[in-house]
């Protein structure tokens, strides 16, 4: 066979590879994709019903202008902290790109740290962001004008950053984050918290709000951001939140193009690398909604990239990047404890001899022992320490809520059954039944995720990776790929294992995929070039199949008229969140003294203005319990108006039916669950008033407690 056939078949091959897989994707995309004209229609037509822009757009504007300022205070404190402990300098390899996202990554999370410490006093208050916001721009300043930017040079990154955003559709995420939040985890926690704190001026604990113990380093901007907004409104608040978080996004596609970059791969292999990541759809939803998965995907990349550098070069300034990235992730979740495994052995392979070739080239002072990788994952978690002090202190375990079997502890609204309730509920993601399930769940999860249903991993990764993998197979097997890229590909495979056996939602395997991205772009640069370019091409269309997908989440959210200022926040969230008239009624109508039982109502407290009671993630626990143990509504009442409760907000629809309520226990006989749910239902309506209510939810008065 002569070369040109080789070329041919393996090209045929890969099309064919690509056609299945494209085929099979978009056949389960009927609920998103396959609706794009329907919901074009939709948004064309609320647009032909009133204006699209309006005053309300410099609300958006003035948040985004504060996200801009966060974000050049995250570099200026980066770069001042690499110049003080990383030499001083970049390598000759690194990217532009590269390094600005690098010593962004790094300045976030020391002011996340800094923003920890001042929730400790009192000291959550305008005046105090507007000097740390001053403070980390002078520090840019010093940084810029070493670098001497002329003003054409300037006006380029400008024009370069705005193409960026544009071409990986990261606009369209950027646009959903200025506006008003609705996404679930956002209104139970990322922004509720920070309101909640803002409100008291220091990071007090939020009664029932068990999130509030997760480490929260993403978070500790969204507080500094609101507090810079709160003078104009809390359209700007949220508005400058969401761009702030936004950020991350940015950073981790420049942190890819640049890794790729410098492992060798051409700018065109390099962008596709940044785009594979950019239209992960799962991606964007994080991006748009104010997750921080994607803060947890950069610094995981941080440290594997520093990692790899420091197994190849023997340089301990590669160190900084393994702690930073160690530190800041696992300031963002406990789930970043999977990283410390891997590098930790790695580390200690490299010890044993593994990277022997590296060591002939190393200068006097580097660090090539176990001792120094070591140390920089110490350094690493004593960086995140204080998040899990704090839970220590508060609960008794610096794990919790989680493993309470293993390591007890208590806070008010949780309990070993509750956090056992947890762990099943988390182990209902991926739905997997036999070993084969995990043999298949590679493919399953390229063509099959769905969003909002946990069989199918509650999100949309699309066909990129699994459509490279025998390009990686290939690379690897021919040691295409350099001794960095085979440890990025090792710890990312080591990541995708620890996710199969865990919770399978697609966000937390966003961290695998930095990695990943790089080695698939090295790998078809390494190739020849009459296979590369059609390569790349296949690779480019895989990854953009993501787009409709991203697309159609974007037009049924509808964002863009409210961020322009033509949509009033009211209507829209009313649009978004069925339930939010009532929130209306409770903030206008009901007393300040009013506390408020929120049943089964997704715990949005952050749009509720009244004091509030409702249990975190099962919402109807403690309801349920009330009502299984009592025989009468007298005493179902008297344990609530003991609890201060005078109102209830509850979803009835699902609570009174039988096939679906949680008061329904299966192991008593259906008569007695059928007097259970109308002692329920009589709960909810005698001696009550009716203040609001509709086929879904009931806003209720509850008669006063009689005086003793």
């Amino acid at each position: 066979m002569t070369a040109r056939a080789r070329r041919l078949g393996v090209l045929a091959v890969a099309g064919a590879w690509w056609l299945v897989l494209a085929a099979a994707f978009l056949l389960n995309r009927g609920e998103d994709a396959g609706r794009l004209p329907a919901l074009m229609g939709t948004v064309l037509s609320r647009a032909a019903q009133g204006p699209v822009w309006g005053p309300g757009g410099l609300h958006s504007l003035a948040g985004l202008l504060i996200a801009g300022l966060i974000g050049l205070a995250w570099y200026g404190l980066g770069d001042a902290i690499v110049r003080r402990l990383g030499s001083g300098g970049s390598d000759e390899t690194d990217d532009p790109s590269l390094e600005v996202a690098e010593r962004g990554l790094l300045g976030a999370g020391a002011w996340s740290l800094v923003w920890f410490f001042l929730g400790v006093p009192p000291l959550y208050r305008v005046s105090v962001a507007a000097l740390a916001l001053l403070a980390g721009l002078v520090l840019a300043g010093v940084a810029l004008a070493r670098a001497r930017p002329t003003a054409a040079g300037v006006a380029r990154a400008v024009a370069w950053a705005g193409l960026g955003l544009l071409v990986t559709g990261q606009v369209l995420a950027l646009v959903a984050a200025l506006a008003p939040p609705t996404a679930k985890d956002t209104l139970l926690y990322h922004y509720a918290l920070p309101k909640a704190w803002i409100a008291a001026g220091r990071a007090i604990e939020v009664p029932y709000n068990i999130a509030g113990y997760y480490p929260l380093g993403v978070e500790m901007h969204a507080v500094w951001a609101m507090l810079l907004g709160a003078p104009l409104g809390v359209r700007v608040a949220e508005a400058a939140a969401g761009a702030t978080v936004f950020l991350f996004a940015p950073l981790l596609a420049m942190t890819v193009y640049g890794w790729a970059r410098e492992r060798g791969a051409d700018r065109a292999w390099a962008a596709v690398a940044a785009l594979v990541i950019a239209w992960i759809p799962t991606g964007y939803d994080v991006a748009a909604s104010a997750y921080v998965d994607l803060a947890l995907a950069g610094y995981t990349a941080l440290a594997v990239r520093g990692f790899g550098r420091w197994w190849a070069t023997g340089r301990s300034r590669h160190l900084l990047g393994v702690a930073a990235g160690v530190g800041g992730a696992l300031s963002i979740k406990l789930s970043a404890a999977f990283l410390l495994l891997p590098l930790a052995l790695l580390g200690l392979l490299h010890a044993l001899g593994a990277g022997r070739g590296a060591r002939e080239a190393t200068r006097p002072g580097t660090a090539l022992t176990a001792a120094g990788v070591l140390g920089a994952l110490a350094l690493g978690v004593t960086f995140a320490a204080p998040w899990y002090l704090r839970n220590w202190v508060r609960t008794g375990s610096p794990l919790f809520p989680f493993y309470l079997e293993m390591w007890p502890a208590q806070a008010p609204g949780w309990d070993l059954e509750r956090s056992r309730l947890y762990e099943t509920l988390f182990s209902l993601y991926g739905d997997v039944r036999s070993p084969l399930d995990y043999l298949w769940s590679p493919i399953r999860l390229a063509v099959a995720a769905q969003p909002d249903l946990p069989a199918y991993y509650d999100g949309v990764l699309g066909i990129a990776f699994v459509f490279t993998l025998p390009l990686l197979g290939w690379a690897l097997w021919r040691r295409h790929l350099d001794v960095e890229l085979r440890l990025a590909v090792l710890i990312s495979a080591g990541l995708f294992v620890f996710w199969l056996f865990s919770s399978q939602q697609l966000r937390y395997l966003l961290p695998a995929t930095p990695g990943l991205a790089v080695a698939i772009a090295v790998a078809g640069h390494g190739i020849e070039r009459t296979v590369s370019r059609p390569l790349r091409i296949l690779v480019l269309g895989a990854a953009a199949l993501g787009l409709p997908v991203l697309m159609a989440w974007f037009l049924a959210l509808d964002p863009a008229r409210v961020v322009l200022g033509g949509e009033p926040r009211e209507t829209f969230l009313a649009r978004r969140l069925d339930y939010y008239p009532y929130y209306q009624v409770v903030n206008r109508d009901l007393p300040a003294t009013a506390r408020v039982w929120l049943i089964d109502m997704r715990r949005d407290t952050y749009h509720l203005d009244r004091p509030s009671f409702s249990d975190f993630i099962f919402e109807d626990y403690t309801l349920t319990r009330y009502v299984r143990s009592a025989a009468t509504v007298e005493e179902i009442r008297a344990r609530v108006q003991a609890d201060g409760i005078t109102h209830l907000l509850v979803r009835h629809d699902i609570l009174l039916d039988y096939e679906r309520s949680p008061i329904v226990d299966e192991r008593r006989p259906r008569a007695e669950n059928v007097a259970k749910l109308d002692l329920t239902t009589a709960f909810f309506t005698q001696g009550t008033r009716m203040i609001k209510g509709d086929g879904k939810f009931w806003l209720i008065e509850l008669p006063s407690a009689r005086p003793r």
